[in-house]
């Protein structure tokens, strides 16, 4: 089990209580549904829209670590299906045991509302068992505490999900509701935030038929998932705050994680789009269009300047103030598969 060296992407983890409320309201807006998956019940939920067409699209938005299918509703999926008429699917992930390090109290940049957890885990004796902030701890030695948490099993780690692999369920799930609504076959897609942004690349990169476009936002792609990635062609719309504190848009030079740019130009290469436009779309935000000079597919790379860990174009979950990005994240991504 791996200990988790940045504290900053526990926030996630702890801020996804704060939003309980939010998501309680929106729970009305679609459909809950189980999925029998290698022997456990897997939970999605989808939006129908009132006239689904015949081979209609179909769009999976995968949620961020310690969040749930809750939150994707207030993206702003379920309006524009109900307007253009294509199934939105958003998918549940389930908890893996994750180990943190008590020692992680003292780093440097440690966000204050974190200390006290991490002291408290500085200080637990082998067996102890305690609580912080909903989360249920354990400790296996002194001074590192294990809890589980909600993510996406973006690195193939299957013995720590219950045996389960996400890749396997997202394509079983997408290809099961193909048949069952009569999906175009040609235009199934997935997009991502966060750890649902690293799930949709290792979903692009690992599996070969079901999703034809991805869409990341404030999400990257794991060093080993990178280095094997299939070379396939896929259009691809990426969003990253310059600012990002948890999912940095230059990646981890420690652990070898590539850069958001990078990964975008890897992409580009593949897709043999290599016509480069570069356009102020605000104060806030350039856009870079990778475009393919024959027979290639388009990738497209918004780098937005003073901003942090928040989908560009929603209100925040905690201080309720719309971000300044000057974008609709939800909107371009819907624009970026339709014309495909």
């Amino acid at each position: 089990m791996k200990i988790f060296l940045s504290a900053m992407m526990l926030i996630s983890v702890l801020s996804s209580h704060a939003q309980n409320e939010d998501d309680k309201t929106n729970s009305i807006n679609g459909e809950d549904r189980i999925f029998l998956h290698g022997g456990i019940e897997r939970t999605y939920k989808i939006y129908r829209p009132k006239n689904l067409p015949s081979n209609a699209p179909m769009v999976f938005l995968l949620h961020g670590q310690g969040s749930s299918n809750r939150w994707t509703y207030i993206t702003g999926f379920n309006e524009l299906s109900e307007k253009y008429g294509f199934l939105a699917v958003y998918p549940q992930s389930h908890k893996k045991e994750a180990r943190l390090d008590g020692a992680l109290a003292k780093q440097t940049g440690m966000p204050q509302h974190l200390i006290p957890m991490f002291e408290k885990i500085a200080e637990c004796q082998k067996g102890e068992l305690f609580s912080f902030m909903a989360m249920d701890f354990s400790c296996k030695s002194n001074g590192i505490g294990v809890t589980r948490v909600v993510m996406w099993n973006e690195t193939n780690e299957d013995s720590l999900f219950d045996g389960q692999s996400d890749i396997a369920f997202l394509t079983s799930l997408g290809s099961t509701l193909q048949e069952n609504f009569q999906i175009d076959p040609s235009k199934i897609y997935v997009a991502g935030f966060s750890n649902g942004g690293f799930m949709t690349y290792s979903l692009i990169c690992q599996e070969k038929s079901i999703f034809k476009a991805a869409a990341v936002v404030a999400g990257l792609i794991d060093k080993t998932t990178f280095q094997n990635c299939t070379q396939r062609t896929t259009p691809l719309i990426h969003f990253h705050g310059a600012e990002d504190s948890m999912v940095p848009i230059e990646g981890n030079n420690t652990q070898g994680s590539p850069s958001a740019k990078d990964i975008v130009e890897y992409f580009a290469y593949l897709n043999d789009s290599l016509i480069i436009e570069k356009t102020q779309v605000n104060a806030n935000t350039q856009r870079t269009i990778y475009s393919p000079q024959i027979g290639g597919t388009e990738v497209q790379y918004y780098r937005i300047e003073n901003h942090d860990h928040v989908w560009p174009g929603r209100p925040n979950e905690i201080t309720k103030i719309m971000d300044d990005s000057g974008l609709h994240a939800t909107e371009l991504i819907w624009e970026f598969f339709a014309k495909l």
